[in-house]
């Protein structure tokens, strides 16, 4: 099998759908000879509707610079397909991620005679983790869910910290309708006894996570309590129960980018992780993830990569934007677009309407319809890079691609 069959074998799995719950998870584990990875390293597990890769990122490369062997799992990837499964600060090669498909795809197969049918796409993607992870040695992984929480594939795990980064409306036909709904959800990665450090959050959805924290004997950091972050001198301080840092400097851009950076600090001051608070610094000046307030010059403008695609994300990205914009956008179905593009409404000059290469994706003529319905001007394009290109050629606004990480990546790989 080469690399190139890998993939293929992969993306032949998005038939199979994105199935909540752990039964199959579980028992996909136990067969391939799993069980023991599940609870036999320190995962930081982080969940969220928005900044949870942000966060996933500051963790590893925290952990990393405190000298421990680290793994990550990132969802989703941007790019490079590889980005999902990384050892150490540095994607799977791709020989490696070609024999763990041979060693797991089997298994995978195997399970489509049984009650729990075969295994999904996401989940031979998260027990790929689990097997490079332990031949690896990690002694730490950052582990981002994948959707909600409770129901998600990472879930089988034991860590030694959760995080909640955040809580909006989004993915509702699925996690429900409610941030109190949602909240639950994704509160279901706490586990009894491990402590969970939550980011700042409407306050039914804060209740709701501290009742779950409590009804588990979890103990409960919150950001802007038990956690504090602000801005002094030459960059950042955070302070915790278990220690602080000061200087901070991010080298991700953004307005929530501090936030993030704050809970990763929490999360591994909690989980007992750190042995020296300066290496801190570095890790967080060196910490970086395409498609996250991602600024590049392109033909003499500036473009802005951000993998933003719901409301919530929306307003925070807005927060780091100049007065005039112009976007590459699309959406897939089941996100709420029009909420969407209203946040950019006082800044944006025009939408660039692109297809993405997705089954769920927004049609481009529907797409345009509702934005002009909406006030805002429109164009529809036959590929991402014409309407980059588009975007690019006019010079009237800093030009920003967002609305699908997946549009993004196509994005970032049009430019090279």
């Amino acid at each position: 099998m080469t690399y190139d069959d890998a993939l293929a074998t992969l993306n032949a799995l998005e038939g199979r759908g994105w199935r909540l719950g752990l039964d199959r998870m579980r028992a996909f584990v136990e067969r391939a000879g799993l069980s023991s990875t599940l609870s036999n390293r320190g995962y930081v597990h982080v969940a969220g509707t928005n900044g949870k890769g942000t966060t996933t990122a500051f963790v590893e490369s925290i952990l990393r610079h405190q000298g421990w062997r680290t793994g990550a799992f990132y969802s989703p990837y941007v790019v490079d397909y590889r980005e999902r499964i990384q050892a150490n600060g540095k994607m799977i090669p791709p020989h490696e991620l070609t024999a763990l498909v041979e060693q797991l795809m089997p298994v995978a197969d195997a399970m489509a005679d049984t009650e729990f049918g075969g295994a999904t796409k996401f989940e031979l993607e998260a027990a790929m983790g689990l097997a490079y992870w332990e031949e690896k040695g990690c002694d730490w992984v950052a582990l981002e869910v994948g959707l909600g929480g409770r129901l998600d594939a990472t879930n089988v795990v034991t860590p030694r910290i959760c995080v909640i980064v955040s809580i909006g409306l989004d993915h509702t036909s699925i996690l429900g309708n409610t941030l109190e709904d949602i909240a639950r959800e994704k509160a279901g990665i706490i586990k009894p006894g491990i402590p969970v450090v939550i980011g700042e959050m409407h306050p039914a959805a804060e209740d709701t996570i501290c009742r779950i924290a409590h009804d588990n004997k979890a103990p409960v950091w919150r950001m802007g309590r038990e956690v504090i972050y602000r801005e002094e001198g030459r960059g950042w301080t955070v302070e915790t129960p278990a220690g602080s840092v000061s200087d901070l400097t991010p080298s991700i851009p953004g307005a929530q980018t501090p936030h993030n950076m704050a809970l990763a600090v929490a999360g591994c001051f909690a989980a007992g992780s750190i042995k020296d608070a300066s290496f801190i610094r570095e890790a967080v000046h060196t910490t970086w993830l395409p498609g996250r307030m991602d600024v590049r010059q392109v033909d003499g403008v500036e473009v802005v990569f951000d993998g933003a695609h719901n409301a919530d994300a929306a307003r925070i990205l807005v927060k780091s934007l100049p007065d005039r914009v112009r976007l590459v956008s699309n959406m897939l179905s089941g996100h709420e677009a029009a909420p969407f593009y209203r946040a950019f409404c006082d800044r944006v000059v025009g939408v660039e309407v692109a297809p993405i290469d997705s089954p769920r994706a927004m049609p481009v003529d529907d797409t345009v319809r509702m934005l002009v319905d909406e006030g805002i001007p429109a164009r529809g394009h036959h590929t991402v890079g014409e309407a980059l290109q588009a975007a690019i050629a006019e010079k009237d606004a800093t030009v920003v691609v967002c609305g699908s990480n997946y549009l993004v990546g196509d994005a970032l790989r049009a430019i090279g």
